[in-house]
């Protein structure tokens, strides 16, 4: 079995349309949120915190901050570690948590793989989902080589591939870095169609590298 964690509440058909699709058929979703109350979030969204990360909900959103759903995401990793051959985290945010007794899959580790082929002559963008966590994404991605443009783009925004291509068209980009799970899985493809440019989504490499994993086991 494999188990994969998203920070937010289950189910989240969209979050599986990948593994589906990639013929990773044995996976189970779990959410850090799954057995939160609607008014302990509200309470957690007032927290402070210097990250804050945008969290899908059964019924609506939330931004709450990093530490309290990294300390959510830890006690499930230990819950299901035993029973699990991998656990993926479907979230870009950078996370701490290990297993001694499994293998945890981080997409961000992913995905700085994939970008190491930008150059000190090319342009990217960097999408994040709020605008709380424009400065962060500066840091995540500061070994990035080359002019970089850091944009927030709400995933679930009904007009997401227009204000995408408009910040394309602006900056004149042949790089688009898409910083979170929750873009949806299908937006590379638009994106490369539309323009004449490289897209990065870290849905993808996530299931190549559970595959990869699962094939170990066999």
């Amino acid at each position: 079995m494999i188990t994969l964690i998203t920070i937010g509440q289950t189910p989240r058909e969209d979050l599986m349309k990948a593994f589906n699709l990639g013929g990773v058929m044995d996976a189970q979703l779990i959410g850090a949120l799954d057995k939160v109350s609607l008014d302990e979030i509200s309470m957690l969204e007032k927290l402070p915190g210097e990250e804050k990360l945008y969290v899908v909900l059964k019924s609506g959103m939330a931004n709450i901050n990093h530490e309290i759903i990294e300390q959510k995401v830890e006690k499930l990793i230990t819950e299901y570690a035993a029973s699990s051959e991998a656990i993926a985290l479907l979230c870009m945010s950078e996370f701490k948590c290990t297993s001694n007794q499994t293998k945890v899959v981080y997409p961000i580790k992913e995905m700085k793989e994939k970008v190491r082929d930008i150059t000190h002559n090319d342009t990217t963008i960097i999408f994040v989902p709020i605008k709380e966590q424009l400065e962060s994404a500066k840091i995540k991605w500061d070994s990035v080589e080359g002019k970089k443009h850091f944009v927030a783009v709400h995933p679930k925004s009904e007009s997401v591939l227009d204000e995408i291509s408009r910040k394309i068209n602006l900056y004149n980009s042949n790089h688009v870095i898409l910083d979170c799970y929750g873009y949806e899985f299908e937006l590379v493809d638009e994106i490369e169609k539309k323009h004449q440019c490289a897209c990065y989504n870290a849905q993808e490499s996530v299931v190549k590298k559970i595959k990869d994993v699962i094939n170990e086991y066999k």
